[in-house]
């Protein structure tokens, strides 16, 4: 994506700035020029907003954005009653999508009561690999060509098994979810995603740095994981720290896994923290321990977060200096504690996209002001990501990454905020969602 250079006007609205309320505000080159200034002297491309009201657009912290993307591309079968029924939407799917990705069919949520078998599938899709999964996510119904590609004896696996076996996500496909789904996010207000990428990460990381990063109209931050100190080491020796990139793809943080043995998670994290890389942590003693080891003997400090925090480790994390990240609809009693002890908290979707105006209702609706519910998606998210000198807040010299809603958040009673719909998306000044509606 690059830098809009026109300049452009947002007049006759209700824009929140880190000072107050404005009624007009200006951007060039992707940069935000002027706050409030007389409409008369305006000039360049004006755009009136009619009273709607402009933020910071939203950022989301903990998106696995190519498993969401992917996921939209599996046909779903929720809603099927028969194994007829089945075959009819795969036979519409498949002449649908004859390249599907990863070439392969996959149809997810198929109700327990319906029992299917290869033949029913074959019958259907007898020439490319096909998997149904069922409603509870715990098995695949596998074709022939499927099975054979997988050199499985059984059309029954368990999720898992399925999961392991299936062939990585080609270049062309990871091209193909970048462009086609990235409008889904600024639809949402948002203007920025960290994304969790595990996996072959220098791999990823040419892959958005180098080809898919023009098809992006969002900033992205990727957060990368790994199942051994070998890969990290070998991720680390390429040079690459938090903050590298451009300014539409940086790499972020190292994932580390509360699921690893311990002296590995202590090992990755010594190794992430003393080499300048953010640490994204699970929240458990055992990194805590690490982190605060290592913080105390470095004395330098990448920003490091917590995810999933909990109560009884917050006052531990507030003595860290570590900011937090909640995913939504995990939201507890904890969050205000985290507020109360000066936590920097920022929220993300998890493994499917969530809407900001949604997951802020409900912090709202959980006893946050409403301030506090949208800095978690503005100012505490920059700042989480070491990035609040240039977004999180509308003021002068800040990057144009902005939303315009239909009604101002403040001014509607706390149920009706979920409702409020997305008008118009700016990244770097650039339009990048339009309802339509200005």
């Amino acid at each position: 994506m690059q830098t809009q250079d026109e300049k452009i006007s947002l007049i006759n609205g209700r824009i929140h700035t880190q000072s107050g309320t404005a009624s007009n505000i200006t951007f060039e080159h992707g940069r935000i020029v002027s706050v409030d200034d007389e409409v008369s002297s305006l000039d360049g491309k004006i755009i009136d907003i009619h009273g709607r009201t402009v933020l910071p657009g939203f950022c989301d912290t903990c998106l696995d954005f190519l498993s969401w993307a992917e996921s939209q591309e599996r046909l779903s079968l929720s809603n099927v009653h028969s194994a007829r029924e089945m075959s009819e939407l795969l036979t519409t799917y498949s002449r649908a999508n004859p390249k599907p990705l990863r070439e392969w069919y996959i149809a997810d949520g198929l109700p327990d009561e319906i029992i299917i078998s290869r033949d029913d599938i074959d019958a259907v899709i007898p020439a490319m690999p096909c998997a149904v999964i069922d409603a509870k996510r715990s098995h695949a119904v596998l074709n022939t060509p499927a099975m054979n590609a997988f050199n499985m004896p059984q059309d029954n696996v368990e999720l898992d098994e399925f999961t392991q076996h299936l062939p990585d996500l080609s270049d062309e496909d990871i091209l193909h979810l970048a462009k086609t789904y990235a409008p889904k996010v600024n639809a949402l207000g948002i203007t920025e995603i960290w994304s969790d990428f595990r996996g072959d990460a220098k791999r990823l990381w040419d892959i958005f740095f180098n080809d898919a990063c023009d098809s992006l109209t969002f900033r992205l931050r990727c957060n990368f994981g790994f199942d051994d100190m070998g890969t990290l080491n070998d991720f680390l020796s390429e040079g690459l720290r938090t903050g590298d990139g451009l300014p539409f793809c940086r790499l972020g943080g190292i994932i580390v896994d509360g699921g690893l043995e311990q002296q590995v998670q202590k090992s990755m994290i010594y190794a992430a923290h003393l080499s300048g890389c953010q640490v994204i942590s699970d929240n458990s003693k055992s990194c805590l321990n690490a982190l605060e080891r290592v913080i105390k003997r470095s004395r330098k400090n990448s920003r490091h977060v917590i995810r999933n925090i909990a109560g009884n480790l917050i006052e531990r994390m507030r003595l860290l200096g570590l900011g937090g990240i909640i995913i939504a609809g995990n939201e507890d009693d904890f969050i205000h504690e985290a507020f109360k002890n000066g936590l920097v908290i920022s929220s993300g979707s998890g493994q499917s996209l969530t809407s900001p105006v949604k997951t802020i209702s409900d912090f709202v609706s959980n006893g946050l002001s409403v301030a506090e519910a949208l800095s978690i998606y503005t100012w505490s998210a920059s700042w989480n990501g070491g990035a609040e000198a240039r977004r999180g807040e509308l003021s002068v010299g800040n990057d144009a990454d902005m939303v315009i809603l239909e009604q101002d958040p403040f001014l509607v009673r706390p149920e009706e905020i979920s409702e409020i719909d997305v008008a118009m998306t700016f990244c770097a000044g650039c339009a990048v969602y339009d309802s339509g509606a200005i």
